[in-house]
């Protein structure tokens, strides 16, 4: 057993450079549009990757997407798709592309891990096992939270404006697409979504409904559920976004102040782990020097 150890890292380890060696060749060869130039200007990341074709370590990843999913269980695929949906598909990002990403961090961790168990070293082997989650899920985390806090941002301006056009006179889904035109991002992009439903004979009650479940941000469901109760019982609808705007800019600083105050402590703590062990060592030392005791003769 202890002579295949060596040979099974070797393998581990030959594997990787092989791999290494075929997805630089493939990066460095010139990939096969399957569609127009103009076509693939439509597409996005992931789509784009996909229409030009998959490289090896991709392919291979791919083959473990469908024994992935089927282990994961419609529930947590469900809630890996609302998750996307939350961070707003970026790049094109689908179920099947980020799982196809999460296998392909394991394939290339799995031979670290290996070589690491065939040393003995049991804490290292169970590290890298770790990174894939924290690469994939981090990051889609940090783009859910980055959408939300710039929908946070910038809703309750939206809200105003939307409120002073409707006052001038000009229809709701006319004063949605002329105000919608004025904010780029994530909230823009939504509000054309929600146009486009509409466009496409969804009532105002689904569309504003596909809003709020595609987006994590609170006022967003606040919004919505104000929007629809006011639509439902025929209240004047410029009056409901300029009180919506209000409530929503007094969370707004509720949460800068929630925020402040979870920054106190986070501070404190990094001060006592840093600032003060260095000074106790200064401290120490000076005293020591100070002193001019023969730390030879004391330590032996």
């Amino acid at each position: 057993m202890t002579t295949l150890m060596p040979l099974a890292a070797g393998l581990a380890v030959t594997g990787c450079f092989v791999l290494f060696l075929v997805g630089y060749r493939r990066l460095r060869s010139d990939a096969v549009d399957g569609l127009a130039v103009e076509d693939l200007v439509l597409l996005r990341g992931a789509q784009q990757e996909e229409a030009k074709g998959l490289r090896p370590l991709e392919k291979l990843a791919s083959r473990f997407v469908p024994a992935v999913r089927r282990g994961l269980g419609p529930k947590r695929i469900a809630d890996l798709q609302r998750r996307i949906n939350e961070a707003g598909r970026p790049n094109g990002m689908t179920v099947d592309s980020f799982l196809r990403r999460l296998v392909m961090w394991y394939v290339l961790a799995l031979p670290l891990s290996i070589v690491f168990l065939g040393q003995g070293n049991l804490f290292l082997a169970v590290g890298p096992l770790g990174v894939p989650l924290l690469m994939t899920f981090g990051g889609l985390a940090g783009a859910r939270r980055k959408r939300r806090d710039a929908i946070d941002n910038n809703l309750p301006d939206f809200l105003d404006i939307l409120a002073v056009t409707v006052k001038a006179g000009v229809a709701f889904r006319p004063a949605l697409a002329r105000v919608g035109e004025r904010f780029d991002g994530p909230l823009g992009d939504e509000i054309k979504v929600v146009l486009g439903q509409l466009q496409n004979g969804a009532s105002i009650r689904q569309a504003f409904t596909g809003l709020k479940d595609r987006n994590a941000a609170a006022s967003v469901t606040q919004f919505v559920a104000a929007f629809l109760q006011s639509e439902e019982l025929g209240a004047p609808l410029a009056d409901t976004l300029n009180t919506i705007a209000s409530d929503m800019r007094r969370e707004a600083a509720q949460r800068m102040r929630r925020k402040a105050a979870r920054a106190a402590p986070q501070i404190t703590l990094i001060t006592s782990l840093i600032l003060v062990p260095a000074v106790l060592i200064m401290v120490l030392v000076g005293i020591v020097i100070g002193s001019g005791a023969d730390l030879g003769g004391l330590l032996g």
